[in-house]
């Protein structure tokens, strides 16, 4: 999430709180005219905020994070919640995603439905979460406007709650940042994945035995991989491991015509290549596109020079698995 998002929807904020009775008043007028929204008791945004954002929807679960952190100072954003502030892929929306610092039983917050121009969101119930496994997370501030949990565990728990697959992508786009991984300086970039990854193992050891989630979460941490540069590749790895495959490496460095290329996952005792190809990875322009395949193409006549074979995919692929897992199969029973 863009620090300055974050920003200009708190410098848009007014409460009620601690103001006297006229400016209390003057509030709820600007609410009525619609100049205000009502985000929270005691809690407006200039609706300007709302109706001028590109994605006015996201403007308001930032505007009602911010409210439920200025009336709930003990609640943090965790979990997918904090995975979106810190733009960590996820694969489906999900409610806010709050969890408790204080030993209180937390009580549900519900936020009123909004209605600013055109656009009109249902009033929702967030209920915090108590910390997993009694331990509560670390806090770091996001555009210092927000509080949420450090990117270590939001990794842990997005692994503990999501389903495996999205926990997955989670944790490779996690590692990936904690990393500071750099194709060009693999060793070292490996090096500081794996010293990542036993402290997340640490942690997750030092949560109660029965936790729930707690063993997915530990396999997701354990094969998490930080080469993979997209989402896509690592729902591509992950049907791949899951597969059963073994020796699969991300990121595999090739030489050909004098330049390193890389292979996104490679089974390199086998030869097989596997890349990913996202609706980014051409450019937005018919110039771009083309040049993009020129380019792709003459990359892949270089490693098959090299005996490399290589199968490709794409979004579509990753809705059956058992088909992508068949092509590998398939290529590596001729090897």
């Amino acid at each position: 999430m863009d620090t300055h998002t974050i920003h200009t929807i708190a410098t848009h904020a007014h409460t009620a709180t601690g103001a006297d009775s006229t400016r209390r008043h003057a509030l709820a007028q600007r609410a009525k005219t619609g100049d205000l929204v009502r985000i929270a008791p005691g809690y407006y945004l200039d609706t300007e905020a709302i109706t001028t954002h590109p994605a006015p929807n996201v403007a308001v679960d930032l505007a009602r994070l911010l409210a439920i952190q200025h009336r709930h100072p003990h609640l943090i954003a965790s979990g997918p919640t904090a995975a979106w502030l810190r733009d960590l892929p996820l694969l489906r929306e999900h409610p806010l995603h709050v969890t408790t610092t204080s030993d209180h039983h937390p009580r549900p917050v519900t936020l009123p439905e909004i209605q600013a121009g055109l656009l009109h969101v249902p009033a929702v119930t967030v209920r915090p979460h108590r910390p997993r496994g009694g331990r509560s997370p670390a806090m770091v501030r996001c555009g210092g406007e927000i509080i949420s949990a450090t990117l270590e565990d939001t990794i842990i728990e997005c692994a503990l709650t999501l389903k495996q697959e999205e926990a997955f992508v989670v944790a490779c786009t996690g590692l990936h940042e904690l990393a500071r991984y750099r194709r060009f300086y693999r060793d070292d970039s490996r090096r500081r994945e794996e010293n990542n990854r036993s402290r997340l193992l640490r942690i997750i050891g030092s949560i109660g035995p029965h936790t729930p989630g707690r063993t997915s979460a530990r396999w997701v941490i354990t094969h998490a991989d930080a080469g993979c540069e997209s989402a896509g590749e690592s729902r591509l790895l992950y049907l791949l491991v899951r597969g059963g495959l073994q020796g699969l490496e991300t990121q595999y460095p090739v030489s050909a015509a004098n330049k390193w290329y890389f292979i996104d996952i490679a089974l390199p005792e086998a030869r097989i290549g596997i890349e990913f190809d996202g609706r980014g990875k051409y450019g937005s322009d018919v110039d771009s596109v083309h040049r993009s395949i020129e380019a792709e193409e003459r990359r892949q006549r270089l490693l098959e020079a090299q005996g490399w074979r290589i199968r490709r995919f794409r979004w579509e692929a990753l809705a059956h698995p058992e088909e992508v897992i068949a092509q590998i199969r398939a290529l590596h029973g001729r090897s």
